[in-house]
C-alpha cells in the first residue's frame, strides 16, 4: 500500500482519508477496525475544517487588496492634482512654486507602491507646509495629500493584517494535515498487523496515493496578487468536526 507524504495535496489526502475511513466502517465486528475509522475519521475532518478556513481567509483577503490598489490610484491623482494646482499658480510650468513643492516632479512620489509612495506623500506635505508663505494654497493642498495618504496608511495595515491571519490559517492548516499524515500511516501499521501476510486485505483499505485528479491545494498568499485556491473535501464527506 502507499502512503501521503507532506507533497501530496490536501485534497488528495481528504479522498485518501475519507476512502479509508469508509472502508474500515464496512466491518462493525472488528473492533480495531471500527477505532482506526473513528481515528481516521476524526484527522480527516479536522484537515477538512483546517482547509476550509484557510480557504476562506484568503478569500477575505480579497476587498484589503481591492483598498490598497484603489488607495494606490487615488493618491496618485491627488498628487498629480496638487502638482496642476503648482503649475496653475505659477502661470507657468516649472514656476517657483511647483520647484519648491514638486523639486524631482510626480514621478518620484506616483512611482513607487506601498509603504514607499506613503514615504514620499508624507516628505510632499512637508514641502507643502514649507511653502505656505510662497503659495497660499499650499496648505489645503497638503490636507488633500494628507488625507489620501491616510487611507493609504489605514488600507496598507488592513491588508497586513489579512496576509497575517491567512498566513496563520495555512499553518494550522499544515499542522492538521500532518497529523493526519501521522493517523494514517498508524492505521496503516495496525491493518498489517491485523492481517499478517494478507496483502490484498491490507490493500482493500487505503486508495491509490499516485493517482490523477487530486486538485492544487495554491501557494501561500504571500502577496496582494497570490491568491490560493480551496480544496473542497470529497463528495459525500462527513462535516468538519464529525469523525462518523
Amino acid at each position: 500500500m502507499q502512503l501521503p507524504t507532506s507533497k501530496t495535496t490536501v485534497s488528495k489526502c481528504l479522498q485518501l482519508g475519507f476512502y479509508c475511513q469508509t472502508m474500515l466502517s464496512k466491518f462493525p465486528a472488528n473492533v480495531v477496525l471500527v477505532e482506526l475509522a473513528a481515528k481516521v475519521g476524526a484527522a480527516t475532518s479536522a484537515v477538512s475544517s483546517a482547509q476550509l478556513t484557510y480557504a476562506q481567509a484568503v478569500v477575505a483577503m480579497t476587498v484589503p487588496r481591492v483598498e490598497v490598489k484603489f488607495a494606490d490610484y487615488s493618491s496618485d491623482n491627488t498628487v498629480r492634482g496638487t502638482m496642476r494646482a503648482a503649475e496653475t499658480a505659477d502661470g507657468v510650468k516649472g514656476g517657483k512654486i511647483a520647484d519648491a513643492v514638486f523639486p524631482g516632479g510626480v514621478t518620484p512620489i506616483v512611482k513607487p507602491v506601498g509603504a514607499t509612495q506613503v514615504t514620499e506623500m508624507r516628505k510632499l506635505e512637508g514641502r507643502l507646509e514649507a511653502a505656505a508663505g510662497i503659495w497660499p494654497g499650499a496648505l489645503a493642498e497638503k490636507v488633500k495629500v494628507m488625507d489620501e495618504r491616510v487611507k493609504y496608511e489605514a488600507a496598507l495595515a488592513a491588508r497586513k493584517t489579512a496576509m497575517e491571519q491567512s498566513a496563520d490559517k495555512r499553518s494550522l492548516r499544515d499542522a492538521a494535515k500532518e497529523d493526519f499524515l501521522d493517523v494514517y500511516a498508524s492505521a496503516s501499521a495496525r491493518v498489517k498487523g491485523e492481517f499478517p501476510r494478507n496483502r490484498a486485505m491490507q490493500d482493500l483499505f487505503f486508495d491509490k496515493v499516485n493517482e490523477a485528479g487530486a486538485v492544487e491545494d495554491g501557494g501561500d498568499a504571500a502577496d496582494d496578487d497570490d491568491v490560493a485556491p480551496a480544496a473542497d473535501p470529497p463528495a459525500g464527506a462527513p462535516p468538519a468536526g464529525n469523525p462518523a
